[in-house]
């Protein structure tokens, strides 16, 4: 056997190959991570003979076999000081978007499942790392997610539909919002006093009650109380609050896209489309269930100078037709912005 030393330079074109990735920057240090932990969690939770039964692998033992097998190629990975996310954040997110599962005492390697995206495409999620699937299949690495030909799942996979996969309410935004409105107003108790202060989503943007001495009706609301605040559907009476019903922070999210509508003010989300990449900045936060979504991607550090609310996220243009498909549901508009692009 020869020995031969290489630089970092090299050492990533090699992975990049292995893994059929693309891109030599964030994305491919997010695809590395991602197959070193699902190979991880494979070999860890599989049984040791054929009557044997699969065991959870831990966290601390799948992370710890990514830094130590990639940090000489990316150094900062061993304290995850320098790089972000990092290799424990990465674990979550494939957690998330289903391409391993989160048990009572760890983590184990799902059925492989494929979704529909580009035409032609299709995003592989589960089945532990690429070497286990079919031997025709030849996966692409695209940050956490592997993308193959369509035509490559037949007779292995069934292709799904991507709104089955993002999971948001099967029944519309319009309509779960107005039957959401519906439960709580079911809920309702009346104040014993006046909250302090008190705000409210009127005309797409928040303002302090007091700015609207007239109304009325059922509204969004909202109360700050040191760095806590409660989120709560409000009776109000000329300018006052009369009953409110608590709501999650989750459902505020996907309400207020729904208000944006009504308003005749929807959110619109910045675009810069290249050849391999779809560039979004945002400064709204999406429902989980579309969040989930742009994991699909990856977020791009911020610039300096750029605000704090301010969130980029760079998506393959083979992943982009299920993100921009949860970012439909919401009403959002997508414009597109011309300018220089960072680096991916």
């Amino acid at each position: 056997m020869r020995w031969q030393a290489l630089s970092q330079h090299e050492a990533r074109g090699i992975l990049a190959k292995g893994l059929g990735c693309t891109t030599q920057g964030e994305g491919l240090r997010i695809a590395a991570i991602a197959e070193c932990l699902r190979a991880a969690c494979f070999l860890c939770a599989m049984p040791a003979n054929s009557q044997g039964a699969w065991a959870p692998a831990a966290s601390l033992s799948l992370t710890s076999v990514a830094r130590r097998h990639l940090a000489p190629v990316w150094p900062g990975m061993l304290e995850d000081a320098e790089a972000r996310p990092g290799v424990m954040s990465i674990l979550d997110s494939l957690g998330q978007i289903g391409d391993l599962v989160r048990v009572d005492k760890g983590w184990l390697p799902p059925p492989p499942r494929a979704i529909r995206s580009l035409d032609g495409y299709a995003v592989v999620l589960g089945g532990g790392p690429s070497p286990r699937f079919p031997q025709s299949v030849k996966t692409m690495a695209l940050g956490r997610v592997r993308v193959v030909p369509t035509a490559l799942c037949e007779g292995w996979l069934d292709v799904g539909d991507p709104s089955d996969w993002i999971g948001a309410p099967l029944e519309g935004l319009a309509t779960w919002s107005s039957r959401f409105l519906l439960q709580a107003a079911k809920r309702f108790t009346f104040c014993p006093s006046q909250l302090e202060p008190v705000s409210v989503y009127v005309q797409g943007r928040w303002s302090e009650l007091v700015s609207h001495p007239g109304a009325s009706g059922h509204l969004l609301g909202k109360c700050q109380t040191g760095s806590t605040v409660s989120y709560f559907i409000g009776n109000f009476r000329c300018g006052r609050l009369e009953q409110q019903a608590s709501i999650e922070a989750s459902d505020v999210r996907r309400l207020r896209f729904h208000l944006d509508l009504q308003a005749g003010r929807p959110c619109t989300m910045e675009t810069e489309t290249s050849l391999r990449f779809v560039t979004l900045r945002s400064y709204r936060r999406l429902p989980p269930e579309q969040e989930k979504a742009l994991l699909l991607g990856w977020e791009l550090p911020k610039a300096e100078g750029e605000h704090v609310g301010l969130k980029t996220h760079v998506i393959p243009v083979e992943t982009f037709p299920v993100v921009r498909t949860a970012l439909e549901g919401l009403g959002i508009v997508l414009v597109e912005r011309r300018g220089a692009q960072r680096g991916i």
